[in-house]
């Protein structure tokens, strides 16, 4: 009996060192397909747009901000910064931020990004920033600016023409 049981430990131990290691293999995000990349991140905007405008405001995406390249494991995808017309009113105290959060979240999570639960120190500035399964970064500054940045892309030569950016 005893022999027994230290088999099944052996063997237990032996598919530990085995699993384990597999487990910790890759980044843990899903790539986005090239050819929906762009319209994911610019739905996705659109509906905060929706979700966060004062009267109508519309937001405006800054071209140069938008870039693809290749990182050490993967295809990027910058979307870029979009900015309001009108700046949004900052939000003057904790209620105003967790009003902002809870709109943003309504949206957020039907594009894969976590829940914003607490509010970001980026030096001098507040932001709310989450992650989504694809690894994009997205931040919106008190006044309204989104910047989303680094997206892992299914696309191969990792180039701007492969997301049908040009």
């Amino acid at each position: 009996m005893r022999r027994l049981v230290r088999r099944r430990h052996r063997l237990a131990l032996a598919l530990l060192a085995v699993v384990i290691p597999l487990g910790s293999c890759g980044t843990g995000t899903v790539p986005v397909p090239a050819d929906e990349a762009a319209a994911h991140y610019d739905d996705l905007v659109t509906e905060l747009e929706a979700a966060l405008a004062v009267d109508g405001t519309a937001w405006a995406l800054a071209p140069d901000t938008r870039e693809v390249t290749a990182g050490e494991d993967a295809c990027l995808f910058t979307p870029g910064t979009w900015s309001p017309e009108t700046p949004l009113p900052e939000p003057a105290d904790d209620e105003g931020w967790t009003q902002r959060m809870q709109s943003a979240n309504s949206v957020l999570s039907g594009y894969g990004f976590e829940e914003i639960e607490e509010v970001t120190e980026e030096g001098s500035r507040t932001v709310l920033q989450t992650q989504d399964e694809h690894g994009a970064t997205l931040s919106m500054t008190a006044e309204g600016r989104i910047t989303i940045w680094e997206a892992a892309v299914d696309a191969d030569p990792c180039a701007a023409e492969e997301l049908h950016l040009r």
